[in-house]
């Protein structure tokens, strides 16, 4: 299948709407979880912290059941916990129904996202494919670039209809997916359990050092949003600070919407690797550039040169999962190489850390140092890879794959 088939138009709508829910509730998060359990600012930190681990540990059980049961009913079992999570999360007054609620609608999102990555892999020809990634992190951005002002809007009429409105875009995103084909695999070619997928994965070790170069990367533009805010506080006061952080969070989905698909679209198996490494040495040249500006508008260049990076890395990294996996192992190796998405809890306490004992400057060259870490781990599972299939090894960037 092409973009323009039915099935692939209605997963990628699919998926935006229930990224949209989330972006709906997300802002909310915090203030429901201090009012309704009466939390300190730091212990819900903590405590969405840990969610979000588990979340993220889980996504490689969950990964694990998408290779082996249908993945329609997964995809509309998600859609339907996610609708529930965000639409009961505000009447829960309990510790246990708070959370509850909100690592249900956590967990589902993390399965969605592994569910929609598999199923592109699946169904969309290998030409398309680069596209297909492409659109569907382009239209994730987009609604989360949309959430939060639908929030604001929705507060003016009721305190609770930003939940209503993310539990009826979750139906939404329900009532979008479509009937997926039949998926053609061996149950019996697929390891015996979960334990012997684990060690399927373990013993990857292209996997294993991939994962870890992208959750470097993760580290410097998962969660940019809050480790910047705390180095403009060390420069400004707060009203100034919340000014600059909205143009460079308006700077960056204004280049994710006009640059992603374009540039997602000009990706090629024969030039992946490439890619890798110039995402990852384009998003540590902008944390450089970033330390360096003295004036908002070079700030929101430095932010543009760092999410030109960002949206060149982020679908080569979906093609190299997608081309390294085994057909009947798409889900779990994307669920693996979900684990990548700590390192976005890791940015903004490495940042606080680096803050609070040395000059800003330095914050920005140990994000740089990440960046060409991971581009070199990147490089070094490349080595791997071809070493395993056999291919000239010598110099990295001469595989099928770079």
């Amino acid at each position: 299948m092409d973009l323009r088939s039915s099935v692939v138009r209605r997963v990628l709508l699919s998926s935006f709407l229930l990224s949209l829910s989330r972006a709906v509730i997300s802002p909310l998060l915090v203030l429901a979880l201090g009012k309704q359990l009466q939390l300190s600012v730091q212990a819900t930190g903590t405590l969405l912290a840990a969610v979000l681990l588990v979340s993220a540990l889980f996504g490689l059980y969950g990964g694990y059941w998408l290779d082996r049961l249908p993945r329609g009913p997964a995809l509309r079992g998600a859609a339907i916990l996610m609708a529930a999570g965000g639409a009961l999360l505000p009447y829960g007054h309990s510790y246990a129904t708070v959370v509850t609620a909100l690592a249900a609608g956590e967990l589902a999102m993390v399965v969605y996202s592994i569910a929609v990555k598999a199923i592109l892999s699946d169904v969309v020809a290998a030409p398309w494919r680069s596209k297909a990634f492409s659109m569907r992190y382009t239209l994730a951005n987009v609604a989360w670039a949309l959430g939060p002002m639908l929030c604001s809007l929705t507060l003016w009429w009721s305190e609770l209809a930003p939940y209503w409105l993310g539990g009826a875009i979750a139906l939404a995103g329900l009532a979008a997916q479509p009937r997926l084909p039949e998926r053609r695999h061996d149950p019996a070619a697929l390891p015996d359990g979960f334990a012997a997928t684990l060690r399927t994965l373990a013993g990857d070790r292209v996997l294993v050092w991939f994962t870890i170069s992208s959750l470097l990367a993760y580290v410097v533009y998962g969660r940019f949003s809050g480790y910047l805010p705390l180095f403009l506080l060390t420069r400004m006061d707060e009203a100034e600070a919340m000014r600059w952080m909205s143009a460079l969070i308006s700077c960056n989905a204004v280049t994710v919407v006009l640059f992603q698909y374009p540039l997602g679209r000009l990706l090629k198996p024969q030039r992946l690797m490439r890619a890798i490494v110039g995402g990852f040495l384009l998003i540590g040249a902008g944390m450089l550039w970033v330390g360096w500006a003295d004036s908002l508008a070079m700030m929101c260049a430095a932010i543009a040169l760092f999410t030109l990076g960002e949206i060149v890395l982020v679908p080569a990294e979906y093609l190299y999962i997608d081309a390294l996996a085994p057909d009947g192992l798409k889900g779990s190796y994307y669920g693996a190489q979900n684990l990548a998405s700590l390192g976005g809890a890791l940015g903004p306490a490495l940042v606080g850390v680096l803050l609070s004992h040395g000059p800003s400057w330095v914050v920005f060259a140990i994000l740089a140092l990440l960046c060409a870490a991971g581009a070199g781990l990147a490089l070094y599972s490349e080595r791997l890879r071809l070493q395993r299939s056999g291919e000239r090894a010598a110099f990295p960037l001469s595989g099928s794959l770079s």
